[in-house]
């Protein structure tokens, strides 16, 4: 059981913060440090959902290129709004 626990943590988190980072590297060039690239790829991953949603793709058990894609898509948008909106 704390095999899925460590499982079900873990890998959010990890893929959260490869998806920040590609994110950070395709917009700007340089990653911005491990929290700022989780909430970046948290943020993406959602983003991504909500895209696929609109196109009516469904990611449920699509691939995981297929869901990293969107997801890294999500996040450049997210960034692209947040340079817009703060910078």
């Amino acid at each position: 059981m704390l095999d899925q626990i460590a499982q079900f943590t873990a890998w959010p988190i990890l893929t959260g913060i490869v998806i920040g980072y590609v994110a950070n590297r395709i917009m700007s060039g340089e990653g911005k440090g491990c929290c700022m690239n989780l909430i970046v790829g948290i943020a993406g991953s959602y983003a991504g959902a909500f895209i696929s949603s609109l196109f009516d793709i469904d990611l449920f058990g699509a691939g995981y290129l297929k869901n990293f894609l969107f997801c890294v898509m999500g996040a450049v948008i997210v960034l692209w709004i947040w340079k817009k909106l703060f910078e």
